[in-house]
C-alpha cells in the first residue's frame, strides 16, 4: 500500500473505525444512544471498596465484562484493564479489514496508570504493572509485529496517543495504527485524587456555577487509523487533521489560570490544520468540573476567540475516566460529525466561569464540518485534534 505523503494540511489521517467500552456501554452505539437519552452511568459507590466514604464514580460492570471476554475467549490471564482494551480492539476491528499482523500497522496505547491495581494485596499476582508490558501484550495478542508505542502524559494521553498515531501515518512509517486506551477506578487512584480535594461528594458539574470537583470513571476506547478512508463508507469520512501539544510547567496539579498553554496548543493546531477559530463549528472540552480547570479553558477559549463556539463536556456521562478521556470524547466528537449532533454538558446548568462560554445545554441537530478536542492535565501539559468531515453536503447546508 502506498504510504501517507508528508505534507502539511494535507488531512491525510481518516478514522476508520472506533469502539467505546464504559459505564454506559461497550460499543460507540451503545454508549452514543445513552448520551442521547441524558443517562449517565455515575453512581455512588459504597464505602471500602475505593474510598471511605461514599463516592460517585462510573464503572464498567464487571459482570457483562466478563461474559463478553469469555464469549470471546480472552484469556483469563489479562487483566481486568487488559480484558477491556481486547474487548475494544475486537469490536473496533470487526469488519475494518485492516491485517494487524503486517509491519505497516502499529498499536499506540493510552492509559496514565495501566495496571495499577495489581499492586494491590488482593491481587498477589507476579505480572509487573509497567506500562509498556501492558502494551506488548495487547499488540503479541494480535499477532502485530511492530513494538507497541505507549503514551502516558496525564490526562493528555488519549489526545495525544491520537496526534502521535496520525503523525507517523503522515510521515509514512504505518498505514494503519490501531490506538487504543484506558483506565480503571482503584483505590491507589481514588486516594491521590482524595489527597488533592478534587473529588466532588456529588455527580460532577462541568462549567457550573455549583460545581466543587470532578467524578472519577473508568473505561476504554479505540480509534482505527489508515491512510485511505473506509471504502465501504462513502460519505461521511473522519480526518485528523491537525493536532499540537504543550507544557506550560507552571505547577505540578495546578493549570496555568491564564490558559497560555491550552492556548497555545489550539493555535498550533489550527495552524497545522490550516484553518482559523471561525472555522471550528464546536469544541468537545475537557470539562472536569474542577474550579481551576473550567475556569482556565473559559480564559482560553477568551484568547483564542471561541467565546461564542458552542461547547460541550462529556464528563457528567463518564467521569474522568485519565487516560481513556480523549479516546472516548474523540469518539463521541466523531459520532457527532456523522450524526450532526452536538451533545448536552450533563450536570450544567449555570454558568460559574468568569469568562463566556457558549455551553450546549441540550442535545440537538447542528451542521457541523469541524470540531475541536482539547484536554489538560497535570504538570501543565496540554493537547489539542481538529476532526473534520469530509462530506461537501455538509458545508453545502451551512451557506443554505
Amino acid at each position: 500500500m502506498e504510504p501517507c505523503v508528508t505534507k502539511k494540511h494535507t488531512g491525510s489521517v481518516y478514522a476508520i473505525s472506533d469502539n467505546i467500552v464504559g459505564s454506559l456501554g461497550f460499543s460507540t452505539a451503545e454508549n452514543v444512544r445513552n448520551i442521547r437519552n441524558g443517562r449517565s452511568g455515575i453512581d455512588y459507590v459504597n464505602v471500602g471498596r475505593f474510598s471511605d466514604r461514599v463516592l460517585p464514580f462510573a464503572l464498567t460492570d464487571d459482570t457483562e465484562l466478563n461474559e463478553r471476554a469469555d464469549a470471546t475467549s480472552i484469556p483469563r490471564r489479562f487483566t481486568r484493564l487488559e480484558q477491556m482494551m481486547l474487548l475494544s480492539v475486537n469490536d473496533a476491528l470487526t469488519g475494518s479489514g485492516i491485517d494487524v499482523t503486517a509491519g505497516r500497522c502499529v498499536f499506540v496505547i493510552s492509559t496514565t496508570k495501566g495496571n495499577i491495581d495489581e499492586l494491590s494485596t488482593n491481587n498477589p499476582s507476579n505480572l509487573q504493572p509497567m506500562l509498556w508490558e501492558a502494551g506488548e501484550r495487547i499488540r503479541r495478542y494480535y499477532g502485530n509485529p511492530v513494538p507497541a508505542v505507549v503514551v502516558s502524559n496525564a490526562c493528555i494521553s488519549g489526545v495525544l496517543a491520537v496526534e502521535t498515531a496520525a503523525r507517523m501515518l503522515r510521515g509514512g512509517l504505518y498505514d494503519h495504527a490501531v490506538v487504543t486506551g484506558g483506565d480503571i477506578v482503584s483505590r491507589f487512584v481514588v486516594s491521590g485524587f482524595e489527597s488533592l480535594r478534587a473529588l466532588s461528594n456529588n455527580h460532577c458539574r462541568p462549567y457550573d456555577a455549583a460545581r466543587d470537583g470532578l467524578t472519577l470513571g473508568e473505561g476504554c476506547a479505540t480509534i482505527v487509523l489508515g491512510c485511505r478512508p473506509d471504502p465501504k463508507k462513502t460519505e461521511n469520512s473522519i480526518i485528523v487533521s491537525g493536532g499540537a501539544s504543550t507544557n506550560d510547567a507552571v505547577h505540578i496539579s495546578a493549570p496555568d489560570r491564564t490558559g497560555t498553554g491550552l492556548s497555545l496548543a489550539i493555535e498550533q493546531a489550527l495552524e497545522h490544520s490550516g484553518i482559523g477559530a471561525a472555522d471550528i463549528d464546536a469544541v468537545c472540552a475537557h470539562g472536569t468540573a474542577t474550579l481551576y480547570n473550567d475556569e482556565m479553558e473559559s480564559q482560553t477559549f477568551r484568547t483564542v476567540g471561541l467565546s461564542n463556539t458552542p461547547v460541550y463536556g462529556l464528563k457528567g456521562y463518564w467521569g474522568h475516566t485519565l487516560g481513556a478521556a480523549g479516546l472516548m470524547e474523540i469518539v463521541t466528537a466523531i459520532q457527532s460529525l456523522k450524526q450532526q449532533l452536538l451533545f448536552r454538558t450533563l450536570g450544567f446548568e449555570s454558568l460559574g466561569t468568569s469568562e463566556p462560554l457558549n455551553i450546549v445545554t441540550e442535545t440537538r441537530n447542528a451542521p457541523l464540518r469541524r470540531i475541536l478536542k482539547t484536554a489538560s492535565g497535570f504538570g501543565g501539559c496540554n493537547a489539542a485534534l481538529v476532526l473534520g468531515i469530509v462530506d461537501e453536503t455538509v458545508a453545502d447546508r451551512k451557506t443554505t
